[in-house]
């Protein structure tokens, strides 16, 4: 495979990680970058992450990114703040022929969360010969990638539970903070986050794709919502949380399978005192609840990073590994039980 060209879509925290990563990858031609910040139109890509100049200046225009026919596009625009803006880009960028990969929680497993949307989806990869895949973290990697490897290990099995358990006092997105996860409010706030909404729950692909990998069957789904209030003023990166509102939360689902369950969390806090003892590990778990039974652990930042930051150049780093994937792949909606096990291609080189 020859150089391919690619998009950088948005450069918020997750994709300024993967913006840098892309200028230093092997066989990737930058070719555009896509930015909301009025401020950062005109700016070189290179300029922006603290790296020589590239060439390439950020622009607010899809309609100049469609015009760069880029071979890949990486998608991190505010998927989970505006979510119908977002797969109305992603559609237009998949009929105009480039691959799409999204970080967005929500499209993981479009069939699964949203139909409407794979429908959408599916008829602009048609249309434009192009491939759809969603990625991340958790959701998006760890209970999707892990969970059915460990399943080799297992005799029997009752439940499956993937978690990812983080302080989120370091996290500095108000928007996320604040709208989406509804930290800082009253304990009765009705989030708009996807992974609390009845109609948009990213949890519910994370579980449908580890039962397809593993031939399971989703009979139902349950969804789950539990919140801790803090006592106690808090000064976090995103800003105030005052006494009294939501400092900690565990979201998920469990999705029931025959004999196996597999139930999916996220839980999250803003201070120690607030952390409700609804994990045993901070970062991310894999637990099979059967013969044997068994603990898989994930620590992102060993050696005194943020954890947060950690994760959010992982979910970066996902997604640019996803590449060569994505562009070997049949044109269509796919997620990460069609694809083939890939390494990162840019860590051996370090």
């Amino acid at each position: 495979m020859g150089s391919c060209r690619v998009v950088q879509w948005a450069t918020g925290i997750t994709g300024m990680m993967a913006l840098r990563a892309l200028i230093e990858a092997d066989k990737i031609d930058l070719v555009g970058v896509r930015v909301y910040d009025p401020a950062k139109v005109g700016v070189d890509a290179g300029t922006m992450v603290g790296m020589a100049p590239t060439g390439v200046l950020a622009t607010d225009s899809k309609d100049e990114i469609l015009a760069l026919k880029p071979d890949v596009v990486l998608y991190m625009g505010g998927v989970e703040r505006h979510p119908e803006t977002s797969i109305a880009d992603i559609v237009d960028l998949l009929a105009a022929g480039a691959d799409v990969i999204s970080t967005g929680s929500s499209f993981t497993d479009a069939r699964s969360i949203i139909p409407q949307w794979a429908d959408q989806l599916e008829a602009a990869c048609k249309a434009g010969g192009s491939t759809f895949l969603g990625v991340g973290i958790h959701p998006g990697f760890w209970g999707e990638a892990i969970a059915p490897i460990l399943s080799r290990l297992s005799f029997h099995c009752g439940q499956i539970t993937v978690r990812e358990s983080l302080d989120y006092s370091s996290y500095a997105s108000q928007a996320m903070i604040f709208e989406v996860m509804g930290y800082g409010r009253p304990i009765d706030y009705k989030t708009a986050a996807p992974a609390g909404s009845a109609k948009i729950n990213p949890f519910i692909g994370t579980a449908s794709i580890i039962a397809k990998s593993m031939g399971l069957t989703v009979n139902s789904i349950e969804q789950f919502r539990e919140k801790a209030v803090t006592e106690k003023e808090l000064n976090v990166a995103a800003g105030i949380i005052p006494a009294g509102t939501v400092g900690a939360q565990k979201v998920g689902v469990r999705a029931h399978c025959g004999d196996i369950g597999i139930v999916v969390e996220h839980v999250t806090w803003l201070d120690p005192d607030v952390n409700v003892e609804w994990s045993s590990h901070h970062g991310y778990e894999i637990e099979f609840e059967g013969e044997p039974s068994f603990r898989c652990q994930l620590t992102m930042g060993i050696n005194g990073e943020d954890h947060a930051e950690m994760a959010c150049l992982g979910t970066a780093m996902h997604a640019v590994h996803a590449i060569p994937v994505v562009r070997a792949a049949a044109p269509g909606l796919i997620d990460l039980a069609d694809v083939p096990a890939f390494t990162g291609t840019t860590a051996a080189k370090r």
